[in-house]
């Protein structure tokens, strides 16, 4: 039996989504990565409590969100102060990292190619 061509069209338009969408969460987990370092280096007693906490760990004390909070602010700052942004993809976030930014590139590039293509959800 042959598939008809718009079945053909959709199934690549879905393996370029599917390509995209894990380009960015590459590139997101690049950039967390990063964050979470810095933030590990100027609070690393409230990182560590708040990894215990994530991991549903029953032993850990009561976490103060607020110094979290305040903590994921002053690394924040710290990253804009002190790291170059290499990348600003098409909504406007950035990637400080070698491999964020060309992981978000290539899902930039796949996105125009997908919008040029006619794919639904060729926007997103």
């Amino acid at each position: 039996m042959v598939r008809p061509a718009w079945a053909e069209a959709q199934e690549q338009c879905q393996q370029r989504l599917d390509q995209r969408d894990a380009f960015l969460s590459q590139a997101l987990q690049a950039e967390i990565t990063l964050a979470k370092r810095i933030r590990e280096r100027l609070c690393p007693a409230l990182s560590r409590q708040a990894e215990a906490a994530n991991a549903a760990d029953k032993a850990y004390a009561p976490l103060d969100y607020q110094a979290l909070m305040d903590c994921r602010h002053r690394a924040e700052a710290q990253l804009h102060r002190r790291q170059s942004v290499l990348y600003r993809d098409r909504f406007g976030l950035v990637y400080y990292t070698p491999q964020g930014a060309e992981l978000a590139a290539q899902a930039d590039g796949l996105t125009l190619a997908l919008r040029q293509q006619g794919c639904p959800y060729g926007n997103r």
